[in-house]
């Protein structure tokens, strides 16, 4: 029975590991980066979720009309354009650990929006960035400076690690090497039909 036992897990485990082996494996900072863009998208789907929710539970004006009845274009904006950076954020993360090569000009992409996005908050607003004021501000204002600095300091690292990350040699051969190899394949099955 033991030996039935031992003969059936050496089968099972060694189809497995022959199953499971990669021939093309990603680095690190790749997983990194893939892991970073997916925990990202979560975390901002929550954050976005709960703006997005106190949007719709905000109580009518005086006529009757609820916040997304007057400001119809502003609600669309908040509505769409994070929920479409959530999702490209996912989805790049995924193309990332596929070692898709959409995915590494998607993340330089997103980077670069992401580097705009902080360098443009830093123009705008470098006093209230920076300083945080000794008068009494109005929490409105102080949740304004709280998220200008929370954008900037998770924003502009990773948006500069991914520029100059995503542009290196040895990345861009990897994305290469697992293209090439996955055209391949499908030229294999393709001919096998």
């Amino acid at each position: 029975m033991a030996a039935l036992l031992a003969l059936f897990l050496r089968r099972t485990v060694c189809c497995h590991l022959v199953v499971m082996s990669n021939p093309h494996p990603r680095s690190a900072g790749v997983t990194a980066a893939a892991t970073f863009a997916i925990l990202g998208g979560v975390f901002a789907l929550y954050l976005w979720g709960n703006l997005f929710l106190a949007l719709l539970d905000a109580p009518p004006d005086a006529q009757g009309k609820f916040l997304y009845q007057t400001h119809t274009l502003a609600f669309l904006l908040v509505t769409i354009v994070p929920s479409t950076l959530i999702a490209l954020g996912v989805w790049t993360g995924i193309g990332l650990f596929q070692l898709r090569s959409w995915a590494r000009i998607a993340a330089l992409t997103l980077a670069s929006m992401a580097l705009a996005f902080c360098l443009l908050i830093i123009a705008f607003r470098p006093f209230e960035t920076f300083f945080i004021s000794d008068k009494f501000i109005s929490p409105a204002e102080s949740l304004k400076q709280l998220l200008a600095i929370g954008f900037i300091l998770m924003l502009l690292p990773v948006s500069i690690w991914w520029l100059f990350f995503f542009r290196s040699e040895g990345v861009k051969t990897q994305f290469l090497a697992a293209d090439s190899s996955g055209a391949l394949q499908e030229q294999s099955v393709a001919d096998k039909s």
